[in-house]
């Protein structure tokens, strides 16, 4: 970060940007707090890199990006998982191209310096022409920070700051709940990704994908055309799901709440696949976690949650958010395979398909209103947006936990209660 830009962030009041019921547009457009959040948000915090599943092999390799980094996750040849910077400590290059791969070592492609998957220097063309003794140190730089969970891979760009179990603080459960509907108890992202550049700022998509409110206005096509997409779960204002915020920046839309109203039978969040259909994998989850609790989670289904700041369990689909300037974001989405769940995953798949693909219902809708909303908020007036619905009849829960109706803004405020303290100590996740 240059100097000049380092000051501009530094100057900025982010308690007097965020208020307990409103926010200032500013906060989408403005160059100096993009270049702020990169380094208070996805620098010194904890971001979502990579699943377990998208390297299952000694050689395998994704290349993903921390903030503005690219990084390499490697599974080494001893089993471990590494993540590095994407330079060549040589002359600077980009040792990765593609997305992922399998190599025995990385080698790159300017002038041919080989790395081992754990990011030592193997080899370089010519060695006896390097004077000095520069070549001793020089292997691909680790990330300072890298701990997982369940299966999920995170970074952070700091070596101090609160560790990946603090960071995840209650949203733990999130990840529990999806990784329990497996009778292995494991997910497989292996469906590859799909990619969407949305011409928005990164903190709109977050703010979204718990979103209660816009779905009978933004998908109100989907829903007249689509009964059983309409009808599967309540979507009236008086509707039993609950808005949820956890704290930490963790927010949720609780659809279990509606399910169990309903009652009526398990499976509603497939899109209501009938039972009989399902057969092996009842049986599997019956067996693994006994009658009464293997009904309780195929009744209840996967969160629909969104953990700060990049990362969306969005029911059986997994969205990660990358932000590329104030006005520019690109989002991954792929479909969540249950391991043990064979009959589950191909409906998974369609599903992902027919909503979130190239020619999918709901993604459309959203990147659109996206946009929408970043041409309204470039206008200079009125300055503020507005988050205060649902305020006055907002729960507190023992734990701490906030809950709000469907339609509330308790999961915004929740994002931006978090956001403005992390931006102001400038203390991570």
């Amino acid at each position: 970060m240059s100097v000049a830009r380092q000051n501009a962030a530094s100057s900025i009041d982010y308690r007097r940007l965020v208020e307990s019921e409103r926010v200032h547009g500013s906060l989408y457009t403005d160059e100096a707090v993009f270049v702020d959040e990169m380094d208070k948000i996805y620098a010194r915090g904890w971001v979502f890199l990579a699943h377990y599943s998208e390297i299952p092999r000694p050689g395998d390799f994704v290349v993903r990006q921390l903030g503005r980094q690219s990084v390499i996750v490697t599974h080494d040849l001893t089993g471990e998982y590494r993540v590095m910077f994407n330079r060549c400590p040589h002359r600077g290059a980009a040792v990765c191209q593609g997305d992922a791969g399998h190599r025995r070592s990385l080698t790159c492609p300017y002038h041919g310096w080989t790395f081992a998957l754990d990011g030592r220097l193997m080899g370089v063309p010519s060695p006896g022409a390097y004077e000095g003794g520069q070549l001793q140190p020089a292997g691909l730089a680790h990330i300072p920070r890298v701990a997982r969970y369940g299966g999920f891979i995170f970074g952070s760009l700091y070596a101090d700051g609160v560790s990946l179990e603090t960071h995840l603080g209650k949203a733990k459960v999130w990840l529990d709940q999806l990784l329990g509907l497996s009778p292995e108890g494991e997910i497989q992202l292996t469906a590859g990704w799909m990619k969407h550049r949305l011409n928005c700022n990164w903190k709109m998509v977050v703010e979204n994908q718990v979103d209660g409110y816009h779905a009978q206005m933004v998908h109100g096509s989907l829903l007249a055309a689509n009964e059983t997409f309409a009808t599967v779960r309540d979507r009236k204002d008086t509707s039993p799901t609950r808005v949820r915020d956890f704290g930490d920046g963790h927010t949720d839309i609780d659809h279990a709440t509606d399910y169990r109203v309903a009652g009526d039978k398990l499976f509603r969040w497939t899109g209501g696949i009938p039972e009989t259909r399902l057969g092996n994998y009842m049986a599997a989850m019956r067996q693994a976690y006994g009658a009464e609790e293997a009904n309780r989670r195929m009744l209840e289904g996967p969160p629909h949650a969104m953990l700060f700041p990049n990362i969306s369990l969005a029911e059986m689909n997994i969205m990660v958010i990358q932000p590329i300037s104030p006005t520019e974001t690109v989002q991954f989405t792929t479909p969540v395979f249950l391991k043990g769940a064979d009959e589950l995953n191909a409906r998974t798949l369609r599903r992902c398909e027919g909503a979130l693909g190239p020619a999918g219902f709901l993604i459309a809708d959203d990147a659109e209103i996206g946009e929408l909303t970043q041409i309204g908020v470039n206008n200079l007036a009125p300055e503020w947006l507005l988050l205060n619905r649902g305020l006055s009849s907002e729960d507190v829960n023992a734990d701490g936990t906030r809950v709000g109706g469907l339609m509330d803004e308790t999961s915004q405020r929740g994002f931006w209660r978090h956001y403005r303290e992390v931006m102001s100590e400038g203390a991570g996740a």
